[in-house]
């Protein structure tokens, strides 16, 4: 096997939580060897081209309440008032049963008395009582054993129409799960931290550029800065246990990479077939998400920047027009009938439900691509999210970090920053007092 000089920390995944690892540690003053498996940064949220343009390998949402992924990137010398357009919550649910509900901030009253008028005026006033009333259970909710979010709708009264219309797109836009399964401590905790605090935390961020030249490659770019080394397309085949001490891991070509701490920052699946050898990996199911962009006449525009769609196939639009104009993002969450249908069904599929809710819409996209993501996050089901692993592991020198490992959030991109961040403060925390 070749050799390389000692590398103080190994980071195994240019993903986005391990991009944040190695960041962090870049800003301590430590030393970095950061190795991606693929030929760019990103992981599961990089890009992707389509004719010619930059698109997102499945659209994200990103609110205001994404304290350290905002802090992350100005860190790295990304403004975030230049790379998002910030806009106050407006969407509109849409459902063919009901009318419209709009959970929207635009109002004279202030927050959060705005939010509450346009849910009244929407879908009455019993509407307000039920959210005060599960606003009200969330400490409760916190305090004692999980339960699944429909049983906690449910415990708290909320009635069909709000679970329906509201609760259960929130609740798979967010943790990527059904309601019925669905960890409803989790779904607490981000209704908090973003509707519950103020109103820039519920702001929508919509990027003006693709996701992985917004925070990817510019962390790439300043680890490298910073001194760090960075390798692409070059995938780990072992990690190397010698004496119960990480010593360091082997590359699919042979090479041996020698360092004494391994972050290893890979989905669960690459990290369980990694740790194998070496110690118990409770690997979580997953979920997947579907994304289908279609390409209209240019000047095409929806009438919000995002809009709910519920009692059909489609589960959110995103009016993608700041980057592309007349495109428009479909995305489906969670698994269902539409992963049965070919990529030209399901295309000719959305198109027919986005006619049907807007008749002014041309009947047809000139052009559509389909993204089917299959292991997109792990699944948050009460299960899984109790037995989400620790960033630190009983192998000394062996480090996990990603957007399943344990914290208070589902699979998010700001999830994924805090856990990176949260490791790296761990290994240098653990290697001052050794």
């Amino acid at each position: 096997m070749a050799g390389e000089s000692s590398i103080t920390t190994l980071v195994i995944g240019g993903g986005w939580s391990g991009l944040a690892a190695a960041v962090s540690l870049i800003e301590q003053g430590h030393s970095v060897h950061l190795v991606e498996s693929a030929k760019q940064f990103g992981g599961r949220a990089r890009n992707v081209t389509w004719q010619g343009k930059m698109v997102d390998n499945g659209q994200h949402i990103m609110i205001g309440a994404y304290d350290h992924m905002l802090a992350m990137m100005a860190l790295i010398g990304i403004d975030p008032e230049h790379a998002f357009n910030r806009l106050p919550i407006d969407i509109s649910m849409h459902n063919p049963s009901y009318s419209t509900l709009h959970l929207s901030g635009q109002s004279r009253l202030p927050w959060p008395w705005s939010l509450a008028w346009n849910l009244v005026k929407s879908a009455g006033i019993n509407s307000l009582k039920s959210l005060v009333t599960l606003q009200k259970d969330i400490p409760r909710l916190l305090s004692e054993d999980d339960m699944t979010v429909l049983a906690w709708l449910q415990r708290a009264n909320q009635p069909e129409r709000l679970i329906e219309q509201l609760w259960e797109p929130l609740c798979l836009a967010t943790l990527n799960t059904q309601v019925a399964k669905a960890s409803a401590q989790v779904l607490a905790i981000v209704l908090r931290d973003s509707l519950g605090r103020d109103e820039p935390t519920a702001d929508l961020l919509i990027p003006k550029i693709p996701l992985g030249s917004l925070f990817p490659q510019a962390a790439a770019d300043y680890i490298q800065q910073q001194g760090g080394r960075i390798t692409k397309q070059t995938r780990i085949a072992e990690i190397v246990v010698e004496e119960g001490q990480i010593s360091g891991a082997i590359t699919t070509n042979g090479d041996f990479i020698d360092s004494e701490n391994i972050i290893l920052a890979t989905g669960p699946d690459q990290t369980a077939q990694l740790l194998t050898a070496h110690l118990r990996f409770p690997r979580p199911s997953q979920m997947p998400i579907t994304t289908v962009y279609l390409q209209y006449p240019d000047h095409v525009r929806l009438p919000k920047p995002l809009l709910g769609m519920t009692g059909t196939m489609s589960h959110w639009l995103f009016d993608r027009s700041l980057q592309h104009p007349g495109m428009i993002a479909v995305v489906i969450s969670s698994d269902g009938p539409h992963e049965k249908l070919s990529k030209e069904a399901l295309v000719a599929h959305v198109c027919d439900e986005i006619h049907q809710l807007l008749p002014d819409f041309p009947a047809k996209a000139e052009e559509g691509f389909v993204i089917r993501e299959k292991r997109a996050t792990f699944e948050c089901t009460v299960e899984n999210h109790r037995n989400r692993p620790e960033c630190s592991t009983a192998v000394p020198g062996l480090w996990l970090t990603g957007d399943y490992i344990a914290n208070d959030y589902p699979a998010t991109l700001e999830g994924a920053i805090r856990n990176g961040e949260h490791c790296a403060q761990l290994l240098l925390s653990h290697l001052t007092s050794t």
